[in-house]
């Protein structure tokens, strides 16, 4: 199965109305705080941050805001997008497909809820190619293949996004009109979450997944958020 937002075809305003929603519900209800606590007890030594698959950007953005340990900010995704403008914060217009990456750069490399869009082969390679660079990375999952998480995607994707679509930024009165008129945005967000679940691993799968890279990888389930998160360390 792929998402409708992995396809090259997928209409631009959709997959930004998507990333957009997902963007600003993650900052909302700070359900990546855990992820920030644990960096900052790090005290990381790389002060630049480059994320990868960053649609929106706002995960990464607010982190970046809220954590205080980086100067710098770079967003990349295969699909760029437009984020918000933020101090120290630059999104690289290229289409920079992770698959094809560098990691050897002087960052600390974050990928937020987007590893479950490739194959478990692919992520193998992803995290390999990490691992030869010395790099030092944090993935991190929101889904899990669990029913209660499939329960609140599909509450967050129609009930949620008829409730919030009007606060989500940048404003646009064609999300309203993709939204309440003709919903088609309702529909491709629910969509894709359903098929992310379906794809999404647990922490067990992952350690199984990676045990080759066991000495290299920590992989751990936060509960002590909003929702339970599934992180990946590479070092």
């Amino acid at each position: 199965m792929k998402e409708l937002e992995d396809y090259e075809w997928f209409p631009r305003v959709f997959r930004q109305f998507q990333t957009d929603y997902i963007g600003y519900v993650v900052a909302r209800f700070g359900i990546y705080d855990p992820l920030i606590r644990l960096i900052c007890s790090v005290n990381p030594s790389h002060r630049d941050m480059f994320d990868l698959c960053s649609g929106s950007g706002e995960p990464a953005i607010s982190l970046f805001k809220r954590c205080g340990c980086f100067d710098s900010l770079t967003l990349s995704d295969k699909f760029p997008q437009h984020a918000r403008q933020e101090a120290g914060v630059t999104y690289d217009r290229n289409s920079l497909d992770v698959l094809q990456m560098d990691f050897s750069g002087p960052y600390i490399y974050t990928m937020f809820n987007a590893f479950h869009h490739f194959t478990d082969t692919t992520k193998k390679n992803i995290v390999s190619d990490m691992i030869q660079a010395k790099a030092r990375v944090y993935i991190v999952e929101i889904l899990e293949p669990r029913a209660i998480c499939l329960l609140k995607v599909l509450f967050a994707s129609t009930v949620g996004t008829l409730l919030l679509t009007p606060w989500v930024k940048p404003f646009s009165w064609k999300r309203l009109l993709l939204t309440y008129i003709f919903p088609v945005n309702i529909f491709t967000i629910t969509y894709d979450g359903v098929v992310s679940v379906c794809k999404s691993r647990s922490e067990k799968q992952y350690r199984k997944l990676f045990s080759a890279f066991a000495q290299h990888t920590r992989i751990t389930r936060d509960t002590t958020g909003f929702s339970p998160l599934v992180i990946i360390q590479v070092n």
